[in-house]
């Protein structure tokens, strides 16, 4: 006989076990193409999703993943300090993540700046315009590689296709690369 009287049982997560997508999960070549066709602009949708994917295991603190996405330079260090924590409670190594963040951060703000400076050569205007584009990525990049080894999806193949909502941003970008193109040489 069943006692009334006891709550329902439930099976309740092993915190220990390897979580599959505890953070966004992408390719690393994806991750470039984006970030170049966006001409970086992939970093605040991508820094979004990062946010985005922390929502229920920081309850019950509310964060706001927009604004996390938006001012992502002041929360760099505070989303790999969370990978590094996630990769230690699985077992994978401590990840001394203090550097990359640092490096993201100030090569967003040098990038930024070098991007205002007008050279007499527009060969040289346009390496220093993909330089000043493509330089946060590689600091990026080696962050997503670390939240996809604590996502369990060690090359993010679970999301390496550019997918149709890709193009919508790939294909704008890439018109927009040609008019830069087509500017420095004519």
């Amino acid at each position: 006989m069943d006692n009334l009287y006891q709550p329902p049982k439930a099976e309740l997560l092993d915190e220990q076990s390897p979580s599959r997508n505890a953070f966004f999960v992408t390719s690393e070549n994806k991750l470039y193409l984006l970030y170049f066709f966006t001409f970086g602009i992939y970093a605040i949708y991508w820094f979004y999703k990062q946010w985005d994917s922390q929502r229920t295991a920081m309850l019950p603190k509310h964060i706001m993943p927009a604004a996390r996405s938006i001012f992502h330079i002041f929360y760099t260090h505070s989303l790999c300090r969370l990978i590094s924590e996630h990769k230690q409670r699985q077992g994978l190594g401590s990840w001394a993540y203090s550097g990359t963040a640092w490096i993201y951060v100030v090569l967003v703000f040098t990038s930024n700046g070098l991007s205002r400076m007008e050279v007499q050569s527009s060969a040289l205007d346009l390496l220093l315009l993909i330089g000043c584009i493509m330089a946060p990525a590689v600091p990026l990049a080696q962050i997503q590689q670390q939240a996809n080894q604590a996502s369990v999806d060690d090359n993010g193949q679970s999301n390496a296709r550019i997918s149709g909502q890709n193009l919508l941003f790939i294909i704008p970008g890439a018109l927009l690369w040609m008019v830069v193109l087509v500017g420095v040489f004519i």
